[in-house]
């Protein structure tokens, strides 16, 4: 009696799984946003020069975080008794890639905005957003930050419109202050 080759029948989902959820490339990105600010002495000093944006938005990015996985806790807990033991087995991974999401966005928009600033760019509008990050982890962003944000606002329409709202206060006021 032949046994059925479980390679084959694996092959397709891996494949799909490393298609729509490219971990590898987005760790790797990851890890080149990462040696870029330990070798580039210039986004470096970027970075330092403007903490009083930064800071508070990687505190902002902890406590989102932090919210989002206690949502995500709550939110399944209280559905069924049955749904708190997935929902705490969660937790962990709501909580790094939420925060490895917002992370690596956040400071690859700040590497575009240093190198531009670098080059000698300026712009002449009131607000310099400037250009989206090209290598956003889209699959990771709505399964780590916006489910979970929806899941937030189930639970607390106020706590995740407040955070929501921090988030964008900063980011415009970084459009604004940072030239």
């Amino acid at each position: 009696m032949a046994t059925p080759n479980r390679h084959t029948s694996e092959a397709p989902v891996q494949t799909a799984l490393a298609h729509y959820l490219p971990l590898e490339k987005n760790y790797t990105d990851a890890m080149k946003l990462f040696a870029r600010f330990r070798q580039a002495q210039g986004f470096r000093k970027y970075l330092q020069r403007r903490a009083a944006f930064v800071v508070p938005m990687v505190a902002l990015f902890v406590l989102i975080s932090v919210a989002c996985t206690a949502a995500t806790v709550i939110f399944l807990a209280d559905r069924h008794a049955l749904l708190a033991l997935p929902g705490m087995l969660l937790a962990p991974f709501v909580l790094v890639g939420s925060l490895f999401v917002e992370a690596f966005v956040f400071f690859s928009w700040l590497e575009g905005r240093a190198l531009t600033q670098a080059l000698g760019r300026r712009s002449t509008r009131d607000f310099d957003f400037g250009q989206m990050p090209q290598n956003v982890p889209w699959v990771l962003g709505v399964l780590f930050l916006v489910l979970p944000l929806f899941i937030m606002a189930s639970v607390s329409f106020t706590a995740a419109f407040v955070l929501i709202l921090l988030v964008v206060g900063n980011v415009v006021a970084i459009a604004k202050f940072d030239r």
